[in-house]
């Protein structure tokens, strides 16, 4: 039989059969678990260890960070990019085995930056909005800060997770890098 082309483009496979979106939903609910609980527990523990992710008036009146702060807030720094790099990493290699070893790049970077924006929209909606603006937990007021209008400023928070998309998304790309295969799609 004759064929006008005999030999088809091969067609790289579509990003839905190469990612489950189940197990990114799955995934997404641990990630934000570890991360969320990370960061509320410091918080409990000493407020003063995100002294510079609080709106500038509440920095301004508090004042410095301690030197015992500093060194909980270089401690903390471990376990909390141990979670998120970590997560990243463990939930593309997920993927990577339910798909019998193969992730394309394109894969792993749409996986790593979804579980990503799930963190940062986790963080921005309810431990932003919801817990720090909405109801101000106690322990989350640092002394001498009580009152502050600060406290409301959602747009303020809106602002800086929208800073830090370029840097996820840089974040994003090199997991995808450490964690794609290198054979054939």
């Amino acid at each position: 039989m004759f064929h006008i082309l005999p030999h088809a483009p091969k067609r790289k496979p579509l990003l839905v059969n190469e990612l489950s979106l189940n197990q990114l939903l799955i995934d997404a609910v641990i990630y934000n678990a570890a991360l969320g609980s990370l960061v509320v527990g410091t918080l409990y523990i000493n407020p003063e260890i995100w002294l510079n992710d609080y709106p500038p008036d509440i920095k301004e009146k508090y004042g410095p960070m301690s030197q015992r702060s500093k060194r909980h807030a270089a401690l903390m720094v471990i376990p909390f990019f141990g979670i998120m790099l970590g997560g990243l990493i463990w939930s593309n290699r997920r993927q990577k085995r339910q798909n019998g070893g193969c992730l394309s790049f394109r894969a792993a970077f749409t996986n790593a930056y979804a579980l990503i924006l799930s963190g940062w929209l986790f963080d921005l909606t309810i431990l932003d909005w919801l817990v720090f603006v909405r109801h101000t937990p106690d322990f989350m007021v640092l002394p001498g800060t009580e009152g502050m209008a600060g406290y409301n400023d959602a747009v303020f928070h809106l602002k800086e997770h929208i800073k830090a998309l370029p840097m996820l998304a840089g974040l994003a790309l090199i997991i995808a890098m450490l964690t794609v295969s290198h054979g054939k799609h």
